[in-house]
Formats: C-alpha cells, sequence, structure tokens
C-alpha cells in the first residue's frame, strides 16, 4: 500500500508566447549592447598621412579609458569648420602604429598632438575640456 504525502502539485509549464517574447527581448537587448560599443567615429586611424600636404590633429585615444571618448565628441564638434585645412586622426592604442605615435610622442589617453606638413609638432594639449578650449589649438579656421 502506498502512503499518500502531501497532494502533488502539477508542474505548470511557461506558454510559449511568453518564451518566445522573452527571448526576443533578450536578443534585441544584446544588439543594443553591441550597437553602442561598435565605433561611431568618422575620424581615421591612417596616421601614414601624417607629414604629407596638410596639418594633422591626432588624438591618443584608448578605449578603455573615458577621457579620450569626450575629446573624440569635441574633435567632432570642430571638425566641419577645419576639414579643408586639418586633417583629424586618431592613434588607436589598440594597434601598434596608434601605440608606437603615443611613445614617441608621449601622449596618453586624450591627448592632443598637432603636426605641420613636416611631421614637426606644432602644438600639444592634454585633454581639452570645451570645444573652445581645443580651438585655440587650431589656426584660425579658413574662410568658407
Amino acid at each position: 500500500m502506498r502512503m499518500s504525502g502531501p497532494a502533488e502539485q502539477p508542474k505548470r509549464a511557461i506558454p510559449g508566447w511568453i518564451k518566445v517574447v522573452f527571448l526576443v527581448l533578450l536578443i534585441a537587448g544584446m544588439a543594443l549592447v553591441v550597437w553602442t560599443q561598435l565605433p561611431r567615429s568618422g575620424i581615421s586611424t591612417d596616421l601614414s598621412v601624417i607629414g604629407g600636404e596638410r596639418p594633422v590633429l591626432v588624438l591618443t585615444r584608448d578605449v578603455n579609458l573615458l577621457n579620450g571618448a569626450e575629446v573624440l565628441e569635441l574633435m567632432r564638434q570642430v571638425e566641419p569648420q577645419y576639414q579643408d585645412a586639418i586633417l583629424f586622426r586618431i592613434a588607436h592604442q589598440g594597434q601598434p602604429v596608434g601605440r608606437a605615435f603615443a611613445r614617441q610622442h608621449g601622449t596618453q589617453d586624450g591627448d592632443l598632438t598637432l603636426l605641420d606638413q613636416n611631421a614637426e609638432v606644432i602644438g600639444r594639449m592634454v585633454q581639452p575640456r570645451n570645444a573652445e578650449e581645443l580651438a585655440q589649438l587650431l589656426p584660425e579656421p579658413p574662410p568658407r
């Protein structure tokens, strides 16, 4: 004879539509996180233009730190005024060329270096706080 214990409750299954909604929200959330981590800069990391036909403003950038991201936003603000006269570039610390640039010029995340057509340093700025401060490093924008 079998002893009866507490009444066994039947297992309740989660409805299929709830599982589907949860899965869709989970995938959408992961896609949003990946999207926010994609590079948004239209500014190149090609440093081979240094010493070319135009001066180059180079931002030393380490994606693991925040200062460079803030300065990058400032560069985006002033770039339209100067894009015909100055090239804007990023010395990305995740690339060997960017690390070599930072070592050669003694820069770190968020620092700016302005080089002339002969690749000579003509200006430096350590982590500017606003676009006006950054513009002080640059020559007058060309008339449009």
